[in-house]
């Protein structure tokens, strides 16, 4: 499928909703466990999620935006977020992310046209980026975390669904 802003934006503007489905009212159980050392609990992708939200795809917009010629982007701390989300409830986390991704998705309506998906920005490890490619890219992060959370959440039943684990390949799934 090629890019498309329309289509793109249908799909960002439901990732709150969709991790509010997944997460709210669930306890720590669910919400802080990981799959094991390096990896990432549904509370710190989220936190990993809002952290972006605020700092770095409107960011990244703005400075492709900004100028006629390619400027390079602020690298991001991909990590970030779990330190400045800590001690939050995941109800807030969840409500400050919808937030923040509304005020994004407006923003993104008024300052973006078809016309300027071609733009050029600098990305610190991958060199030249377009807009279009920047925008997909948000896209299939949030499909990309919503699959991590979804696995790690899967992953703690791993061994009380007995049997049916060999028809469950996303309790063992990387």
């Amino acid at each position: 499928m090629d890019f498309s802003l329309k289509l793109a934006t249908a799909v960002l503007a439901r990732t709150p909703d969709a991790l509010s489905a997944l997460l709210s009212g669930l306890g720590e159980e669910w919400t802080a466990a990981n799959e094991g050392r390096d990896t990432w609990s549904p509370f710190q992708v989220l936190g990993h999620l809002t952290h972006v939200e605020e700092s770095d795809w409107m960011d990244r917009t703005t400075t492709i935006l900004a100028s006629s010629e390619p400027t390079a982007f602020e690298p991001i701390d991909r990590g970030a977020g779990f330190a400045r989300f800590e001690g939050w409830s995941i109800t807030d986390l969840l409500e400050h992310f919808k937030v923040i991704r509304t005020l994004n998705l407006e923003q993104l309506e008024a300052l973006v046209s078809v016309n300027d998906l071609e733009r050029i920005g600098i990305h610190p490890t991958f060199g030249d980026v377009t807009l279009s490619q920047l925008l997909a890219a948000w896209v299939v992060h949030d499909l990309n975390h919503l699959d991590q959370i979804v696995k790690t959440m899967a992953k703690q039943y791993k061994d009380a669904i007995g049997p049916w684990r060999e028809f469950l390949p996303v309790v063992d799934a990387p």
